[in-house]
């Protein structure tokens, strides 16, 4: 390392200092610049302190007040501030404390901690927190909590773990997991762990709850890539969902599932499911295809076909191919190319195009 005085509050990517050799200076400095440069004469980092106490082998020093910079190509990428730090390892380790501020300049994010353990060479941040306190994290329309993480600044990319929580307020939604990894420059979020994903209304009303095993967040497009064990809970209208593999646009509340899909309307006893299909919950209308299968629990019914289209508001199905109807009371199982009604009440029209013959059944 290098070290100069300096009576600026600020420090500049240009401003350079003299070396000077350790051994000459006192062993307590006010108002200096640390500097620290790679094996190719790059300066990797600068520290102002308003305080700076070295140890007797100069190896380590302990900092009051501390401003620093992390250089890349001659530019500053991420500005630092603590109340307290540390130096070791003749400068390949700081540790910093209380009130920490980090800010990525390329992209804006701020990061805010009781503990930071810097190490320049490696490009990352060690975060961690005492359990009174948080690490924080915030960007445009995103703000992150969680108890440790990592930040990579060479990727921008930020790792959380426990109890972690990710809000945006527009559109309003918040997750939560044990661990995710934030890529800042492609706006995407990861978790390999069960999470959980709330959407609001601006109101803050609650409309859609989502758990998964795994998910991609595109937080550009609104996007949310989900796999295993997921369930969908909406609360207007009040279904149910469950399948293996959904890409869910959460702005829009529109779903696209390539694996079986169930959807169960506990209100009234009604469970369809298809081996793919698309769900707009804002328009209130279901599209499966591929095999579905409608169950009507309360009045013992079931429809077959190859896909099916059904309004919730409604409660109006439309079904294509391969028809089969089945009731229990009165007992009666029809087939055909079409259907058409409410499963809810058995009032469905069962149609075949090769003789135009068209069988009635309602239920009272």
């Amino acid at each position: 390392m290098s070290i100069s005085g300096c009576q600026k509050a600020q420090i500049s990517p240009e401003q350079t200092s003299p070396a000077v050799n350790r051994a000459k200076t006192s062993l307590v400095l006010n108002n200096a610049i640390l500097e620290q440069s790679n094996d190719r004469d790059n300066t990797i980092w600068k520290i102002k302190a308003d305080n700076i106490v070295y140890s007797e082998d100069k190896q380590n020093a302990t900092l009051k007040t501390v401003i620093g910079n992390l250089l890349q190509d001659g530019k500053t990428i991420l500005e630092i501030s603590a109340k307290a730090g540390e130096i070791k390892d003749n400068g390949n380790i700081i540790f910093l404390r209380d009130e920490i501020i980090a800010r990525d300049t390329r992209n804006g994010t701020i990061v805010r901690s009781n503990n930071i353990e810097w190490r320049p060479q490696e490009n990352v941040l060690l975060i961690s927190q005492d359990s009174n306190d948080t690490l924080n994290g915030t960007h445009p329309n995103l703000e992150v909590t969680a108890a440790a993480g990592k930040y990579y600044t060479d990727i921008e990319s930020l790792e959380l773990e426990g109890e972690v929580v990710a809000t945006t307020d527009k559109p309003a939604l918040q997750l939560t997991s044990d661990r995710v990894i934030w890529s800042i420059p492609q706006d995407i979020i990861k978790s390999k762990t069960k999470l959980e994903i709330v959407r609001y209304q601006s109101d803050k009303t609650i409309t859609d709850r989502l758990v998964a095993d795994r998910a991609q967040l595109n937080l550009a497009e609104n996007t949310a890539i989900l796999n295993n064990n997921i369930e969908l809970i909406s609360l207007d209208p009040k279904l149910q969902i469950a399948t293996e593999s959904l890409t869910w646009n959460y702005e829009n509340r529109i779903g696209n599932a390539d694996k079986p899909i169930q959807i169960i309307d506990r209100d009234r006893q009604l469970s369809i499911t298809g081996n793919q299909g698309r769900i707009d919950l804002q328009q209130q209308v279901i599209n499966l295809e591929d095999g579905v299968q409608g169950i009507n629990q309360k009045n013992l019914s079931q429809l077959y076909a190859h896909q099916l289209m059904w309004d919730i508001t409604s409660e109006e199905l439309e079904a294509t191919g391969n028809v089969v109807y089945e009731q229990a009371d009165p007992k009666i199982n029809l087939t055909g190319d079409k259907a058409a009604g409410t499963l809810g009440d058995n009032n469905i029209v069962v149609t075949s195009d090769g003789n135009k013959q068209v069988t009635s059944i309602i239920d009272n």
